[in-house]
């Protein structure tokens, strides 16, 4: 499931998704390609996979990275 679709250029973007594999539910960060033949998108091995009780923590975390952006 597509939670947020951020696009960084044309051709890539960043989504964050919760999925379920072999039953186990996790969240990830991830960039995606277009591919060269077609407007197909597909992950690349940049991005991250992590347990959804730790989504607030990161969270707070990205928020913290904003405020050092002004200093």
């Amino acid at each position: 499931m597509t939670i947020k679709e951020i696009k960084l250029t044309e051709s890539s973007k960043i989504l964050v998704t919760k999925d379920t594999v072999n039953e186990r539910t996790f969240g990830q960060v991830r960039i995606w390609i277009k591919t060269k033949n077609n407007d197909d998108f597909v992950p690349t091995k940049k991005g991250v996979a992590f347990d959804l009780a730790l989504a607030g923590t990161i969270a707070r975390a990205i928020l913290e990275l904003e405020g050092q952006a002004e200093a």
